[in-house]
């Protein structure tokens, strides 16, 4: 993989300079700010885009997370523990929202 700045950061919980994964989950709208709250606070860098409608059909928040692949499973964990907003389960299963992990290529720092 390859990165197009030196200056690139990662979180301070990791001792790596790969971030190789996107996380990329779909929140209620009210639990945004725990979810994030709990990423940043164990060293996660969070992008937050408002949305609504679309794929679970009412106000919602987009959260992305650039990782480690090492780091997946923790990320998951801590949006599992601090959504609460479920509205039961949709034709795919999900209830409290979703979560996309990605393979990131190349990354460049603007």
């Amino acid at each position: 993989m390859r990165h197009y700045d030196h200056a690139v950061h990662v979180p301070s919980a990791f001792m790596v300079n790969v971030i190789d994964r996107l996380v990329c989950a779909i929140v209620h709208k009210d639990d945004a700010d725990a979810v994030n709250e709990a990423l940043v606070g164990r060293g996660y860098g969070v992008t937050h885009i408002d949305a609504q409608g679309g794929f679970l059909r009412r106000g919602n928040a987009v959260l992305l997370v650039g990782i480690p692949e090492t780091a997946v499973d923790d990320v998951l964990k801590l949006i599992r523990e601090h959504v609460q907003q479920g509205h039961g389960n949709d034709a795919h299963g999900s209830t409290y929202g979703i979560a996309f992990v990605l393979r990131a290529g190349d990354f460049a720092r603007i």
